[in-house]
């Protein structure tokens, strides 16, 4: 029966298209390495290389192995990997993406002071994402997006995260000059700047004067006079603090903005990304701010 050590030693040989190379990578002598090869052929009964002087070609046997268990001993190193990360302190680059929304906020500033102090040898990378991204080909570690965005990968974990209130807003200028809508319907008479977020709450039939999943832009245009929009309170203390803008149709609860947390399932979570998610999720629920389905 041959050993996991071996298999690995005949895939590193195949992955770095020689036996030298693959002694070189691994730290062996290249003859351990060619003796480790013909033991796994004598107990299997096949030949699995074809051996010339510069190269490596491989028979139809090996190379139905190969394409057997290459990925599965990749994700086993992967794992041990992680294991033996887990009894040393967090170090590396950690990646998070995350709506421009939740920049803006104390909440996430004081999540990333607070990590960067407990963990200095980390360096934080934070990326402004709207759109769900591929976190395993784009290197990152986690993304937080609104629940109505599904994540690239069912295999993630995605968990309920942060609940964000909102409210109708436009500018003072704005209600001046076009007046103050009393319900939902008067809607239907002014410019309505809107996200998918407002799609889903206000009636179908509305149209919209600008449509936009940035919701700084939507913001922006509010504040400048542009039309009514329904944002996330959190971005809207300054405008309220200097007057400028104005909260609407403040007798209709309009629902929280939810948002997912996702990163990758256990055990193949680094200790780094393990941390941030403990944290994010630890700050959330002391701020009342964590947000589970109904």
């Amino acid at each position: 029966m041959p050993n996991l050590d071996d298999l690995q030693v005949f895939c590193q040989v195949v992955r770095y298209k020689g036996i030298s190379a693959a002694a070189k990578a691994g730290g062996m002598q290249r003859s351990k390495v060619s003796r480790r090869l013909q033991e796994l052929e004598r107990k299997l009964g096949y030949q699995l290389l074809i051996r010339t002087t510069h190269t490596i070609e491989l028979t139809e046997q090996g190379r139905w192995l190969y394409e057997q268990t290459n990925s599965h001993l990749t994700v086993l190193e992967e794992v041990m990997t992680v294991l033996e990360e887990q009894n040393r302190e967090p170090k590396g680059t950690l990646r998070i993406a995350i709506p421009p929304v939740l920049g803006v906020t104390e909440f996430f500033t004081d999540v990333i002071e607070h990590y960067t102090s407990l963990y200095p040898k980390v360096a934080v990378e934070v990326e402004h994402q709207k759109q769900p991204i591929d976190l395993r080909r784009t290197n990152t570690d986690i993304q937080v997006l609104p629940v109505y965005s599904q994540a690239v990968d069912d295999d993630l974990v995605q968990q309920y995260f942060l609940e964000l209130p909102c409210a109708m807003v436009a500018s003072v200028e704005y209600v001046n000059r076009f007046g103050e809508p009393h319900c939902l319907d008067d809607l239907r008479h002014h410019k309505l700047l809107g996200s998918r977020y407002s799609k889903m709450q206000l009636p179908e039939s509305f149209n919209y004067f600008v449509y936009s999943e940035d919701l700084h832009l939507l913001r922006n245009l509010a504040r400048d006079g542009k039309g009514i929009a329904m944002l996330p309170t959190v971005m809207l203390k300054r405008g309220f603090e200097e007057g400028i803008l104005k909260p609407l149709l403040t007798d209709h609860r309009f629902s929280d903005l939810k948002t997912t947390l996702i990163y990758a399932s256990q055990p193949y979570l680094s200790q780094r990304c393990r941390k941030m998610v403990q944290l994010l999720k630890k700050t959330a629920e002391k701020e009342g701010l964590i947000s589970y389905p109904a």
